[in-house]
């Protein structure tokens, strides 16, 4: 990363500031953000109808038993998560007063989208080049990283990426890891998980001898299940297959509902909404930037 001179004091302010929330933020009395209402000054009816048919109607969101980013709660059967509240809060502040949601394995996310099944694939979404080519995707949510995940006391000595190299490794299927892992040739099996508990559990019986997949996730598992056999490797993953952007993604049809979503998250990142609900996930006000934009620690 190239360093630009006070390149970090300007990074910290503006951290400091998304911080401060809407009431630190908010001038000359206006509700600029949407945050008691509706997101003032702007149309989204360009002539698709899509954004007026789910203010109608109502929008149905795609999600995962994929926590923390979407579940479902076994107790209250609520629908949970980082990416339920950032939709959920995006839709009330575009007047789309009836949310309804599909739970299904991710790699039916996109056909469910494309069969109109769902609305928007809310389980965060990245991404690539066969993405792109069938879907739309919003404006950028929030970043998390990709971590490799071992058994404790790393039996299998996996150091590095390419360690890998003839070993069983594990990931989610029809994530962006998924193409990532089948272009090693160099691997002994790869083994495609649709549930993060089986994943991990096969993980911990030695089924797989490492996995990769989402670090923040877990970490969380590890944390709320301190006695499994599993932990994280330090193992760097090469910046061409880093992650961008957490987005979610509609149909290419769908372009004012699209904008609308997009226009709801923008408002929401520089008034504070998505660093709290970050924070209440267990990422950090960081996690709302890129880290090659923000200065080293």
């Amino acid at each position: 990363m190239m360093y630009r001179p006070g390149c970090g004091v300007v990074v910290a302010l503006v951290i400091a500031g998304l911080l401060m929330g809407g009431a630190g933020v908010c001038f000359a009395g206006a509700d600029e953000y949407g945050q008691n209402g509706s997101i003032p000054g702007v149309s989204f009816t360009g002539g698709d109808g899509s954004y007026k048919r789910v203010v109608k109607d109502g929008i149905i969101l795609g999600i995962v038993p994929d926590f923390p980013w979407t579940y479902q709660d076994e107790k209250t059967k609520e629908y949970k998560g980082l990416d339920v509240d950032i939709l959920r809060e995006a839709a009330r502040r575009l007047g789309i007063a009836k949310v309804s949601y599909q739970i299904m394995p991710f790699d039916s996310l996109i056909a469910a989208l494309q069969t109109k099944r769902i609305d928007v694939i809310v389980d965060n979404i990245h991404e690539n080049e066969g993405r792109l080519k069938v879907i739309d995707f919003t404006s950028p949510a929030y970043w998390y990283g990709a971590a490799v995940a071992v058994q404790k006391g790393n039996p299998t000595r996996i150091l590095k990426w390419e360690d890998f190299t003839g070993k069983v490794v594990g990931t989610y299927r029809g994530t962006f890891y998924q193409p990532i892992m089948e272009a090693r040739k160099d691997l002994k099996e790869l083994k495609l998980f649709t549930t993060s508990d089986v994943e991990f559990a096969d993980l911990a019986a030695g089924r797989v001898d490492a996995i990769l997949d989402d670090d923040i996730k877990m970490l969380q598992f590890i944390k709320a299940h301190p006695g499994i056999n599993m932990e994280l490797a330090p193992v760097a993953i090469p910046a061409n297959e880093t992650l961008g952007y957490a987005r979610y993604a509609l149909r290419k049809t769908d372009v004012d509902l699209n904008h609308a979503i997009s226009r709801a998250i923008d408002e929401m990142r520089p008034d504070g909404t998505v660093i709290k609900l970050l924070v209440q996930t267990g990422l950090r006000a960081r996690n709302i930037l890129l880290p090659d934009l923000l200065p080293h620690e």
